[in-house]
């Protein structure tokens, strides 16, 4: 009797990495533990995978996944920074693996580029240029990228962390209203 294919299988690998990621981090994730964490070989692993890299690469697309739709519910640009500052806090393996070490090898270039015009479209929303906008997001970017590797690399909150995330958001803003008026 021919054996059936399991179609769940793609989803309950990519599962299993995902969890042993969100427990253990990067060192976590190895092949034969992924096919062991999902109930399959690592020969099976490996047909839909190439390597492990390529399955951290699928790993980044689900949490990238995640964080697009935690910050799709922002109200306005200023939610939107704040989003991303409770996002990068609260689900840190996901941030670490978007935007932690060896992040870039995992993104194609037009990726990066699409996740840039994201916080671009965001502030063309908020009524600035769009030529202007891009040259905007930057910053803003780097800014909450600083202050939630901050909090991820201390663990423990601090009276300190709360004010740089202030800061952040305050300064998020005027970069926002100097856009606007073409500053």
């Amino acid at each position: 009797m021919p054996r059936i294919a399991d179609l769940e299988l793609p989803h309950r690998i990519l599962n299993a990495a995902d969890a042993l990621w969100q427990s253990g981090g990067e060192e976590a994730v190895t092949i034969r533990g992924v096919a062991a964490e999902a109930g399959t070989t690592t020969p099976t692993v490996y047909s839909y995978y190439a390597d492990r890299e390529a399955l951290l690469t699928a790993l980044r697309a689900l949490a990238f996944g995640r964080f697009s739709a935690y910050l799709a519910r922002s109200r306005d640009f200023q939610d939107t920074c704040a989003r991303h500052l409770a996002f990068g806090t609260n689900h840190p393996r996901d941030y670490e693996l978007l935007y932690g070490r060896g992040w870039m090898e995992r993104v194609a270039a037009d990726a990066q580029a699409s996740e840039i015009e994201r916080y671009t479209a965001h502030l063309v929303r908020a009524g600035v240029d769009e030529g202007r906008a891009a040259r905007v997001a930057y910053p803003i970017m780097m800014m909450l990228h600083g202050v939630v590797m901050h909090r991820l690399l201390n663990k423990k909150q601090s009276a300190l962390g709360r004010a740089i995330a202030e800061a952040c958001l305050e300064a998020c803003m005027t970069l926002l209203d100097s856009a606007r008026q073409g500053k």
